[in-house]
């Protein structure tokens, strides 16, 4: 029965995990590496599944605390830092018309603190709802919600700010 759960989640969520772990690491290699970690902790921990009350957000706080150990033990380069290194090998679907705008947005994001990148990237790249990214934080839902909207609001003026715009 524990097998059959965790193949349901492993292929409910497989591709939101690589895609948060790939955009965390930069790289495919190591980004396969900890997606397997992830799982191999997940599996192991299947049984404690039951107590939570959100499995989405159950899995990316392994997934999250996995990354986390990955750069303590590597030692190199923290959450946060040196942004472009995380951000873009990534070849998402671009919303942007232009160059300039992704190029511009690429450019504001290292403006953001550690705790406003965290969130944008839980909520964009790893597409997660307001009330899995408060589990994972141990933020309230309504507090990340003014958070991302203010964040949203601060990348839109850097950009505009960016191309020129007033």
């Amino acid at each position: 029965m524990l097998h059959v759960k965790f193949i349901r989640i492993y292929d409910a969520y497989f591709d939101d995990i690589y895609r948060y772990v790939y955009v965390k690491t930069g790289n495919k290699w190591d980004a396969e590496d900890l997606v397997g970690e992830v799982f191999r902790k997940a599996f192991e921990k299947c049984s404690s599944l039951a107590e939570h009350p959100n499995e989405k957000a159950w899995l990316f706080t392994i997934a999250r605390n996995t990354i986390i150990d990955f750069y303590r033990k590597k030692k190199s380069v923290l959450i946060g830092d040196q942004l472009e290194y995380f951000v873009s090998p990534v070849d998402f679907e671009d919303p942007f018309e232009g160059a300039n705008e992704k190029e511009c947005l690429q450019k504001s994001l290292p403006h953001l603190s550690k705790e406003d990148l965290e969130i944008t990237q839980l909520r964009y790249f790893a597409n997660l709802k307001f009330k899995e990214m408060a589990m994972i934080l141990n933020k309230e839902e309504g507090s990340l919600r003014v958070k991302s909207s203010r964040i949203t609001k601060k990348l839109g003026i850097l950009v505009r700010k960016c191309l020129g715009e007033s």
